[in-house]
Formats: C-alpha cells, structure tokens, sequence
C-alpha cells in the first residue's frame, strides 16, 4: 500500500485512475467500511486504484469543536487496517488552519480534480466551514457514488456515537459498529510489579495519547502475541489504591500464560466491561475483588465457548 503525505501548499496528481473515498475515518466503522467497498466494486470494474484520503491532525481538534481526548483508531493503526482492507493507496492530508480556511473551489481542485471518482457519505461536507457538499461535487462532472448512511437501532453509525460508547465502557455494542474488538495495542513496559505481591502477574502497557480515553475499570480481554491468542482480564486506569499513576495505563493479566513479554508489542481486544474502577480501603480488599474479577471473567469466558 502506497502512502502520500500532503501540505496545506502540495496538491495531489495523478496520471493513474484512480477512486478516492474521503473522510476522516476514526475508528473505520461499517459505515466506512461501506464506502471503501462501494470504491472497490467501482475499482475492480473500472480497473481503477483505490485511494482512502484523510486527514491529520483530526480536523475537530484544530478548528477545537471537541477536547482532544484521543483517536479510537490512531494514524498508524488505520493504516495497519487500510493495508488489510486491500486500499491500493493512503493519501494523508496535514490539517491545519491555513487549510481550514481553503474554499470548497480551491480545495477541490488541489486535492480532488485529478480523481478519476470520488465515494464519499451523503452528509459529506468539505472546504472552508464545510460549504462544499454532495451537491457541489456532483455538479464538478466528475464520477461521484454517494453512499447511503448506515444505522443501529435507527441510529447513524458514527464515530462520536463510538466514542460516546467507549466512556461508557460499552464494548460489546462497539464491536457490533466495527465489526471487529475494539482494541489497544502497545509495547509492554516495566510496572510497578505491584501485581506479583498481589498474586497475579500482568502486562503493562502505557497508553499512547493518540488513544481515545475510555471508560477506567476491567474488561475481559483476548490478548494477542507472536501469532496467538490468550483469554485474559484487563484494567484500565490509573492505579488508585496502590501506587497511583497520573496517566492511564492498560494492565493485562494472560490465563495460563507465563512467558517474559517486556519490551514486546501484544494486541489488546476489549470484549465486555466486568466493573468501574474502585478504590479499596487495604491490600487484602483488593486482592479479594482480583480473585472475584478473574472468576468473573473466566465464567464468562466458559459461557460464551
């Protein structure tokens, strides 16, 4: 897969025919999902490449519509997905003021007029305070698909409805929306080792800041490593009963796993919330809610099998 980083002052040519799906897509839901695969029929037709073209910084945090509290799938995630999808090309965008300010009319023909189609959703806005839309790209001439939104529940899919579930701690409904876990993944760094005088040996992983924030508690996890895949429980939060952390962190502890994965990456899949994060008056409440926490998991665990 080809990767393209433009600036506010480069603009995209291109002799080759070439599809591109537009759009931020955070967290590549099914309704992204839908116009990539809207691309790739349209592509295999025309004998045409497919292009996903996005943006970076995330365009709410420069123009400050919303806190930046993280991506629920950051830059180099996406494009680990992308890659898998089968998307021919990445063109990524810096988003910036000066680009924040560009015209619909001056946008398109810097980033858009060498397309050979373009498949964007049909609230699809762009240029400056979002006056371009379907209907100004569609009277361009160019090839346009418009592609219809996809709901849950009479609901449009979208990627603050995501994250909205994700402070929530609603992950199973989440997966249901990507089609796939939601998931972190991260180098294994050394902790506090406060888990073994506890009893139970974890992975901790520092949260990347590009991460969204997520609801702080423990989750029943699938960890995966070196190409396999262990059932686990995991915690999200910032340790407030023994050694407090000022920044998140993600604990995983593997059943029936007992190998050294310092400094090893692993895949965390979030697949349902077992509690919120608590604080314990001692080390001995604590330890009693863990041995609860990895019966609860485990038993869910066994129903699902």
């Amino acid at each position: 897969m080809e990767i393209i980083r433009l600036t506010n002052k480069e603009a995209y040519k291109s002799a080759e025919k070439v599809i591109g799906v537009i759009g931020q897509f955070d967290g590549l839901h099914i309704g992204h999902l839908a116009l990539i695969e809207e691309a790739k029929s349209l592509a295999k037709t025309d004998q045409a490449k497919v292009a996903v073209m996005t943006f970076d910084p995330h365009p709410d945090f420069i123009l400050r519509k919303r806190p930046n509290m993280g991506y629920i799938t950051p830059l180099k995630e996406k494009l680990n997905l992308l890659e898998n999808i089968g998307v021919d090309k990445v063109i990524i965008i810096h988003f910036d003021e000066i680009l924040a300010r560009t015209e619909p009319e001056d946008f398109f023909n810097q980033y858009l007029s060498s397309l050979y189609a373009i498949v964007v959703g049909e609230d699809y806005h762009y240029g400056y305070k979002g006056q371009g839309n379907v209907g100004s790209l569609q009277a361009s001439g160019k090839k346009i698909i418009v592609v219809p939104e996809k709901k849950y529940h009479d609901v449009k899919i979208g990627s603050e409805q995501i994250r909205s579930l994700l402070m929530e701690g609603k992950v199973e409904i989440i997966e249901q929306l990507l089609h796939r876990n939601y998931n972190i993944s991260g180098i294994v760094r050394h902790g506090s080792k406060i888990g073994r005088t506890l009893g139970i040996k974890t992975a901790n992983i520092d949260l990347d800041d590009d991460y969204q924030v997520m609801k702080k508690g423990v989750y029943g996890v699938l960890i995966h490593y070196n190409n396999r895949t262990w059932q686990g429980i995991g915690n999200i939060g910032n340790n407030p009963s023994l050694n407090y952390i000022p920044r998140m962190r993600l604990e995983v502890h593997l059943f029936d796993f007992d190998e050294d994965l310092y400094g090893k990456i692993i895949s965390v899949d979030f697949l349902f919330f077992v509690r919120e994060e608590l604080i314990f008056a001692d080390k001995e409440d604590l330890i009693l809610q863990i041995k609860k926490d990895v019966m609860e998991v485990k038993r869910r665990f066994a129903n699902e099998t």
